[in-house]
Parts: C-alpha cells; structure tokens; sequence
C-alpha cells in the first residue's frame, strides 16, 4: 500500500470543500494507507472551546478524519511510533481529561498530582520535600549575576534567580511552559535566540541553505546547536530528530512560525512542536501532503539534511504525481512496465564476484506497494534475475495488510497461488521464515518472499 500522511491544514481544507481531485482520489481507494497521528488531535484541540458551537464543529472534524483514515492511528509510545486502530473522538477526549493536569508543574502543582492517589501521597510528599531544599548548580546563579546573560535567564526562567533551589526551579519552568504554551513567550525567546547567535531574521528567513547559517554562527562562537529536546527520552531517537531539526529551524527565523493569542485560533510554540511532530509522523510515509508553505519549507529542509525519503508535495503537486505514476487502471502494466524500464540507462551498479547488479528507483508503485526494479545479471551468462521491492520510508514498517492487500491484487492477475496455500493471515508473518507465495504464468515463475524482512517479488524465467 501506498502510505501518505496528510498535514491537518490539508484534511481540514478537503473537508470544507477544497482539492476535488485530491478527495476524490483518496476516498476509499483500498492502495492507500492514509494514518492520523495524535498531533492531528493536538491540531483539532487548539481550537476547543467548551460551547455547543464549536463542540459540534470539533465532533464533524473527528468524524471525518476517522473517515478518511478508517481510525489508523499513529502514535509515540516513547520508545517506539506504532499503529493502533484507535477513534479519534476517544483521543480527543482524553486530551479534554487531561487539559488541565500539568498546568502546574512546579513542585506544588506536582504534590496536587501526587496527592490524588493514597498510595502515591506519602511517597510524592517525602520526594518534594527533599527536591524543595536541594540548591541550584553553581552555574545557573552566576548566569543570573553575569550582566550579560541575566536578562535573558529571566526571560527564560522567571523568578529563578529569587529562589536558586530545584523549588524555585519548577515554579521557574511551570511559568515558563505556560508563557511559551499559552501565551506569546516564544516569540521573546525566538528573539533572545536570534540575537544571541547574531543571527539576522530576515537574511536566514527565505534562505536557500540556512543549516549553512546556523553552523556557521555557532561555530563563531565556538559551540554546537543546542537540542531542545531530549534525544533518549520520550521518542524513537529518530523522531525526536527530526522535531529537534523543526524546532531549530524556526527558533532561528527560518520560515519562522507566526506567534499569535489575538482573536481566532491560537497560535503558542505548542504549534510549531505539533508540527514538527507531524514531520516527524510523515517520515514513516512515503508521501508527506501539505499546504502550509512555512512547515512545507523546513520539513523539505529537515528531510534533505538527514536523507529521509519521504516526498513532500503540496496538494496539486501529489494529484500530478498520482495521475502520472500511481493511477495504474490495467493491472497488467504492473507486468509490463518494469520491463520496459530495465531497458533504460538509469540504474544505480554494483560489481559483485559473480554477477552484476543493477538497481532501479522508480516514481511507480507496481501493485501498490514496489518502488524498487533490481536486476542481478550472472557472469556466466545464465537467466537473469529480476525482482520487484521496496524503497520504503526512512522509518517505516511494513504492516500485515499491506501484504494481505498484495496478495489480493497479485491472485486477481495471476489466479491461485500454486501450492493453494490461499489469503495471508497475521499468524503468518510471527515465523521467522515466511512462507511466502508462489505463482505461474507461461514461462515465468513469480515468488513473493521476505528475506532478510524485505518483501520482494521474484520474477524466475523457467
């Protein structure tokens, strides 16, 4: 299946009318596998206001992105990005329950927590007791005395330097999460950055290299970019990546996001971190589709800097390459393109002992699922090799209806298998070995294995 992660501006604007051909080219098309993530709720959340109005209007979009996605959900479980079948509206209310639990996150507001539960109470009380009276690292109170750095300290953790101790700490931090959250302190730090590093808004703004930038001023100073986010914890390293490159990006001025808590939707740094999330997401599709210009810019940044080959397309961008390489209406091109490719000079060689071996990426998905053509030509001038596989997503898997769906595509070509072994089933796949299938055609032989985990398509000419 075809994997494609949509932005939620994109969602939001097929359901209000917008991109006719795009909805009606992912509206039940069964090649498709088309996930939510919990920062499309996130997105959906940042507009809840507890009145009847808006309340029906959250209800249509979670409705409609259980509609488009058929409830597949991606979701962070801290140490991986799984898939659950999960509806949206019971996400949705569980960011409600829990909206206002970490409000609070200095000590007080964590005894609150703690407090709810009679078995956790005595053990919360003992531990923020001790934490209340341990003291601050030295150099925290002489970046508070350094004329120079003190301005911006208390910008980024108000009333620290009142109470240097882990309690006036997490007052510091609880503040802080909320001024950056709900409020516009993101835009005073996105500044204090900015002029930290002597980095210029508008000349990094639309830059064609700006990592170029970012390096270079930091390297003047003698250091390295700054991670925002932990690397060990709470995500897949590669996941919190990503978001660390988003967030780098925009904390410097490029593309930087708009700061906003007027009238409308609110706009805090809890956005941009959504959709560096949903950048994050994508990378396990093979196709990212948004509309946002900005996050369209730095996601095409991100994904060149660290090679991840998901395609980014704005929606018209992905009708075009839909209409020219994956509306595939006779099954039987799947067959014959490839052959017709093989043909060409544009191939990838490696020299091995005793063959050649050529390799294709190719815009097509043969059969939904193969971007890849690979040709192994023998030095002793026996059959050719050819098979069809997979040029997957960065940070993908591949999942049992994916196969399940192959199956179906490739019997309803070529018929039952040949050992009659029939549907695939989930307990299949639990082997270390997977059985696989096999077929035949005249004078070919077609083998669907799964060695070394890659799923491939033989083509054996008997």
């Amino acid at each position: 299946m075809i994997k494609i992660y949509f932005d939620w501006n994109v969602l939001s604007q097929i359901k209000n009318g917008k991109h006719s051909e795009l909805k009606e080219i992912i509206s039940d098309n069964d090649k498709l596998f088309i996930p939510f993530s919990t920062s499309h709720i996130g997105d959906v959340f940042s507009s809840f206001k507890d009145t009847e109005e808006q309340n029906n209007y959250i209800k249509s979009d979670l409705s409609f992105i259980s509609e488009i996605t058929k409830n597949k959900c991606l979701m962070n479980t801290g140490k991986e990005v799984v898939l659950n079948f999960y509806p949206p509206e019971e996400l949705f209310q569980q960011r409600i329950d829990q909206k206002d639990l970490f409000n609070d996150i200095s000590l007080d507001g964590l005894m609150k927590i703690f407090e709810q539960d009679e078995l956790t109470k005595p053990i919360g009380k003992a531990l923020i007791s001790l934490l209340k009276a341990i003291p601050l690292e030295e150099s925290f109170k002489q970046a508070f005395e350094n004329p120079e750095s003190a301005k911006q300290m208390e910008q980024m953790f108000p009333g620290l330097s009142k109470n240097p101790t882990m309690e006036g700490f997490f007052q510091s931090f609880s503040k802080m999460n909320l001024n950056l959250n709900e409020s516009d302190g993101y835009k005073d730090l996105r500044k204090t950055v900015q002029q930290g590093t002597g980095i210029i808004r508008d000349r990094i703004y639309n830059s064609k290299n700006p990592y170029k930038i970012i390096d270079d001023k930091y390297e003047k100073l003698g250091v390295a970019p700054d991670l925002y986010i932990d690397n060990t914890k709470n995500a897949p390293e590669w996941f919190n990546e990503i978001t660390n490159e988003y967030i780098l990006l925009d904390m410097h001025g490029f593309q930087e996001d708009k700061v906003n808590i007027g009238k409308g939707r609110k706009e805090t740094f809890k956005n941009t971190t959504e959709d560096a999330f949903h950048s994050a997401f994508a990378s396990t599709c093979n196709f990212y589709i948004i509309n946002d210009n900005k996050s369209f810019l730095k996601t095409k940044a991100i994904y060149e800097k660290l090679n991840i080959n998901t395609i980014v397309l704005k929606p018209s961008e992905f009708v075009e390459y839909y209409q020219k390489y994956l509306q595939i209406t006779n099954p039987i091109v799947n067959f014959t393109i490839p052959f017709e490719i093989i043909k060409s000079e544009e191939y990838y060689e490696e020299i091995m002992d005793d063959a050649v071996l050529r390799t294709y990426f190719v815009p097509f998905f043969f059969f939904g699922f193969f971007n890849k053509i690979m040709v192994l030509l023998p030095n002793d001038n026996s059959n050719i090799v050819m098979l069809l596989s997979q040029n997957g997503p960065s940070n993908h898997r591949v999942y049992s209806m994916e196969i399940q769906r192959l199956y179906k595509e490739l019997n309803s070509i070529l018929g039952n298998d040949i050992d009659n072994l029939g549907e695939i089933k989930d307990e299949e796949f639990k082997q270390d070995e997977w059985i696989g299938r096999k077929w035949k055609l005249e004078n070919f032989t077609f083998r669907l294995t799964r060695p070394n985990g890659h799923f491939q398509l033989y083509f054996d000419q008997l």
